[in-house]
């Protein structure tokens, strides 16, 4: 019997993965979104995230917040195809002693985002279970056929850009798990980093357009793990630099006072939201012309699939620590 702590998140979907094609399927498993033929020229998006107490969120977590992220981690991945967000339906399981005014609260939340973002709320099911409260949310998306930005289209000699900043949602996560003496400045810039992500749904739609993306994700699971997906869908490696990683003043601040090595927690962390892509090395003026915080990391490099760190000697080393797992491999 394989257990799923023996194979890992990554090898029951690779399991599953060649039965989920379908004619009209451009592309299933294995990226940000489903995508859809809807007609010659328009594609639909679909994504589905689910949160579970204890494990994505504590019992104690502001309820607002947690509706807020749940949304908000499904617009993440329709901007990393490039999309616009449309419609979204919700689950819930919750069992008969469940603070129903709790859950109310969550949904206040995600009603919150989804105003922000002009998405439609438009249904759901709700059912009982002996055990923790578990969220899930389904959501869709549209944009032109021809800008859909996949995972796998990065060629070597390819330069990698990331936006905002990496590491604030797990510094925000320290903040609530531990005894973190911060200033009340820096508590709350971590704290907003985690419950309230800022899905970059603008810069996505604009990169899309510019026609000069060559492969996109978003930074859930970590850059180092995110990275290493678009190298395995595009059948290359890449590089990136130690001292071109960006990190907020608030996040330095954490690892200093908590004694968290910053570079490693800012690779591995997760849930920072951002996008990470690849550019033509013909193109990077059109995506550094673009009014938004990207910086330009590393370069797409010929390999296995690997993504090494490079260090201020120029020392190239592999990234052993691929982020979030689910099941943890093993």
């Amino acid at each position: 019997m394989d257990r799923f702590k023996d194979i890992g998140e990554f090898g029951f979907i690779d399991r599953i993965a060649a039965h989920a094609q379908r004619n009209r399927v451009l592309c299933g498993i294995g990226d940000d979104c489903a995508v859809m033929a809807a007609g010659q020229e328009r594609v639909r998006l679909v994504t589905v995230d689910a949160m579970v107490e204890g494990i994505h969120f504590v019992p104690q977590a502001p309820p607002e917040g947690v509706g807020y992220k749940l949304l908000a981690a499904s617009l993440s991945d329709v901007a990393a195809m490039g999309g616009k967000p449309t419609d979204a339906v919700v689950a819930v399981s919750a069992s008969g002693d469940c603070d129903a005014g709790y859950v109310e609260r969550i949904y206040n939340g995600l009603f919150a985002c989804a105003d922000r973002f002009d998405v439609a709320v438009v249904g759901g099911d709700t059912t009982r279970t002996s055990g923790a409260l578990v969220l899930s949310l389904t959501l869709t998306g549209e944009m032109a056929r021809d800008q859909v930005c996949y995972r796998s289209g990065a060629q070597v000699g390819d330069a990698v850009y990331v936006s905002g900043t990496l590491g604030d949602a797990a510094g925000g996560l320290g903040v609530i798990l531990g005894d973190v003496d911060l200033p009340g400045k820096v508590r709350t810039a971590l704290l907003q980093r985690h419950y309230r992500p800022e899905p970059r749904l603008d810069l996505g739609q604009a990169l899309a357009e510019t026609g000069a993306v060559t492969a996109m994700i978003d930074v859930s699971d970590g850059l180092a793990s995110d990275l290493s997906h678009i190298c395995q869908q595009s059948g290359v490696s890449a590089v990136i630099r130690a001292a071109a990683i960006p990190m907020s003043r608030a996040f330095i601040k954490f690892c200093e006072v908590s004694g968290k090595e910053k570079l490693d927690l800012a690779l591995t962390g997760g849930e920072d939201f951002e996008l990470l892509f690849s550019v033509s090395q013909t193109q990077v003026n059109k995506v550094e012309a673009l009014a938004y915080s990207i910086c330009r990391i590393g370069e797409i490099v010929a390999s296995d699939g690997s993504v090494m760190i490079e260090g201020e000697d120029g020392k190239r080393v592999p990234l052993e620590q691929l982020g979030y797992d689910h099941f943890g491999g093993g």
